[in-house]
């Protein structure tokens, strides 16, 4: 029996060239022509789609497969009557397709859909920050992050953070629970359950970052060109804000960088600096 690959092919990214060299043996590969595209995508516009023609020159150019064409309604049947095995992907568009016109046929479904790999995810990596301070100034802002972290409720961690524009200080805060310090031991912490570093977007809890860059909005402060110090560095959310917002520095003392929070601080031009604390003063970091 052979086997023969059936795509919904809109764009080339690199889940397909895993699929292509997975299956390079087979037969035919048929894209999907426009009628069936049409028929099978009606909720699901894809603005960024190629020609199906175009796509077929594309992947002939990569000589994985002896046979490329293009799949019309009216090749359907041959297909059908075939004494064949169809590979596909296990999207909605191929489900529906297979449904339809394939229903008796042995079928494979795999995938092309790109994802983190899960222990990238869950990866707690050194940060690479840029350089090392032992700035009097910039212990003496730490120190005070240091200190509001004190203040936190967090039965996880307390972590303070202070915003500094030319010399001056904008807003401290720490990393609250809301709507009540005491959220988390009367209702329960959903972070109980899940190990440091993990899922940071599930939590009762404000954080500190969160926290500056909500009251410069509300009060109308900007933090363009401003420096922010954090006791331990910003999980993957807010690095977003901080990148965002517009600050110039983010100075830390401690932490690690998990997800891709390190990578859009820096994209984002953000100058991370890890501030040499006194003895005493835990750190985790290694450059």
């Amino acid at each position: 029996m052979k086997t023969v690959m059936i795509i919904y092919m809109p764009v080339l990214h690199n889940g397909y060239f895993r699929l292509f060299s997975k299956y390079a043996t087979i037969d035919t590969l048929y894209i999907l022509g426009k009628e069936l595209i049409d028929e099978f995508t009606y909720l699901e516009r894809e603005i960024r789609a190629v020609d199906p023609n175009v796509m077929k020159i594309v992947v002939e150019s990569l000589r994985f497969f002896g046979k490329v064409s293009i799949l019309n309604i009216e090749d359907i049947d041959n297909i059908r009557f075939q004494d064949c095995k169809i590979v596909t992907i296990n999207d909605s568009v191929s489900r529906r397709l297979i449904e339809k016109y394939f229903p008796e046929k042995k079928v494979e479904f795999d995938s092309v859909f790109l994802r983190w790999d899960e222990e990238n995810v869950k990866a707690l990596k050194p940060v690479g920050y840029d350089r090392e301070s032992s700035d009097v100034f910039d212990r003496e802002m730490m120190a005070l992050a240091n200190r509001e972290a004190q203040k936190s409720s967090c039965w996880w961690r307390h972590i303070g953070a202070v915003a500094v524009k030319s010399g001056k200080i904008l807003f401290s805060a720490y990393n609250r629970h809301l709507p009540s310090e005491n959220t988390p031991y009367v209702f329960g912490d959903p972070r109980d359950f899940i190990k440091a570093g993990e899922q940071s977007d599930i939590a009762t809890s404000l954080h500190a970052e969160q926290a500056i860059i909500i009251e410069a909005a509300r009060l109308g402060v900007s933090v363009e060109e401003a420096d922010i110090y954090v006791s331990v560095f910003p999980c993957p959310i807010c690095a977003k804000f901080i990148a965002v917002a517009g600050f110039k520095r983010c100075l830390f003392a401690s932490g690690h960088a998990s997800l891709n929070g390190e990578e859009i601080l820096k994209a984002k031009g953000v100058e991370l600096i890890l501030v040499k604390t006194p003895a005493g003063f835990q750190r985790e970091i290694t450059k």
